[in-house]
């Protein structure tokens, strides 16, 4: 994604071609660019595709590969890697949740202390 001159932000021409490249190839889905690349808006590939679809054709025809760039590559990946963190997070925090409803639940059916105390000893370590 680039900064435009008046402030807004959108995809570069480069990186449109590239979807649509990949899309024309079968390698992904409308749907499945729109998640891979965080591609809002359910008719953006649409209009790209009419607008670069013929033009990556001619450069397929050509023997060019359309490339992203460094900077591109890495924004993607970066992307990604922060939407999986993300999702990971959230997992963690789901977890969290269930484990200290199972504790609390726990300690009051059996009566006992699951968690351990601030000031506890930890095993293995020495004071």
């Amino acid at each position: 994604m680039q900064i435009r001159t008046d402030g807004t932000q959108g995809f570069t021409e480069s990186f449109k071609i590239h979807v649509v490249d990949e899309i024309e190839r079968g390698l992904i889905t409308e749907a499945e660019a729109n998640r891979k690349y965080d591609i809002l808006g359910h008719s953006t590939i649409q209009k790209w595709n009419r607008k670069y679809g013929k033009a990556a054709s001619c450069i397929k025809s050509k023997g060019a590969r359309v490339e992203l760039t460094k900077e591109e590559q890495e924004l993607m990946f970066l992307r990604n890697e922060n939407k999986a963190l993300k999702k990971d997070l959230e997992d963690a925090k789901l977890k969290n949740v269930v484990w200290e409803t199972f504790a609390d639940v726990a300690e009051k059916e059996l009566g006992i202390s699951i968690r351990k105390k601030l000031g506890a000893r930890q095993f293995g370590l020495s004071e």
